[in-house]
């Protein structure tokens, strides 16, 4: 850690590194600092999460519920986020209170969250992956409980959602991201209502281990997602191709040239004689991996401090 931390204990790791507890030499404040890997992803990440903190600086994060988030500093190849500390996460409440909420605790944790999200979908920003884990406590010992929203490494802006992504934790996810179609920023509203029938059931609502698992809870128990869900472009003709091809009727059953001549793929695929094959491959494979690309255009710099009173400059 970098001079002005001294490390005090561990609090939590994933995926990106660790988050640690440490004390600032300055201020003498205990802080959470969230040390992200020096690998080139979870590099890249850290720099679209403090884009999005930047962007989030001009919301009052008391009042908005949502952690306060005191700069970056570098730690060799890492990048070192800070955050105030807060006592405990909502998912570690659950499990020392071993109980379900009441509504008269409901209430206030879902105004506040409600407030959060309110202020975060204001400037165009998505969470993407609301979850207990990432709601924190700020004092367990005051009642009512007062929460505040962390863990922006998954959050976008708006403008860059984009459809085929499969982002944040599966139990939490919309349908209509489980089905690949267009989505947007009410995914957030998704997952505020699982988070909530949790904390008042004691379970989670819809505990998936794949998509599919996820997509038949949400049928058994919400019943069918509405048409224009289901039937969406390229899904439905895809969808009816392979009803067509497997037709139990060997005689009615669809032909390969009749799946060339489908309109699916009139607008994907020139229906030239001269295209070889292997040129058909590569433009069917860029376009899958295409769909999946992830881009963050956050239109911002980021400035923070390193050691010393010199500045470096992240460029999203």
């Amino acid at each position: 850690m970098d001079i002005f931390h001294v490390v005090e204990g561990i609090l939590g790791e994933g995926a990106f590194g660790v988050v640690a507890k440490c004390r600032n030499t300055e201020t003498q404040k205990s802080v959470a600092v969230k040390v992200n890997k020096g690998e080139e992803g979870v590099l890249q990440q850290a720099i679209y999460e403090i884009a999005v903190l930047k962007r989030m600086q001009c919301l009052d994060h008391d009042i908005c519920n949502i952690v306060q988030w005191d700069g970056f500093f570098f730690d060799k190849e890492n990048i070192c986020i800070t955050f105030e500390l807060l006592d405990m996460s909502l998912r570690g409440y659950m499990e020392e209170q071993d109980r379900f909420f009441t509504i008269g605790e409901l209430k206030p944790i879902l105004h506040q969250l409600a407030t959060a999200l309110a202020s975060l979908h204001s400037i165009g920003i998505t969470h993407m992956d609301l979850k207990p884990d990432n709601i924190m406590v700020v004092d367990r010992s005051h009642q009512p409980l007062k929460v505040k929203l962390i863990d922006f490494g998954l959050a976008r802006p708006v403008s860059a959602l984009h459809q085929g992504e499969f982002v944040g934790t599966r139990v939490y996810r919309a349908p209509e991201m489980l089905l690949g179609v267009p989505f947007d920023e009410s995914v957030d509203m998704w997952a505020l209502g699982l988070v909530m029938a949790e904390l008042a059931m004691g379970c989670c609502m819809y505990p998936g281990n794949s998509h599919y698992d996820m997509v038949r809870y949400i049928v058994e128990t919400q019943g069918q997602p509405p048409d224009d869900l289901l039937d969406n472009g390229d899904q439905k003709m895809f969808i009816s191709l392979i009803k067509s091809m497997l037709n139990l009727d060997a005689s009615n059953r669809i032909t390969a040239q009749q799946v060339l001549d489908h309109e699916f793929f009139a607008a994907s695929i020139p229906q030239s004689p001269s295209r070889d094959a292997g040129t058909q491959l590569t433009h069917i494979d860029n376009q899958q991996h295409g769909s999946f690309n992830v881009q963050h255009p956050v239109p911002f710099r980021v400035t923070g401090h390193i050691q010393s009173s010199d500045q470096t400059e992240l460029c999203v």
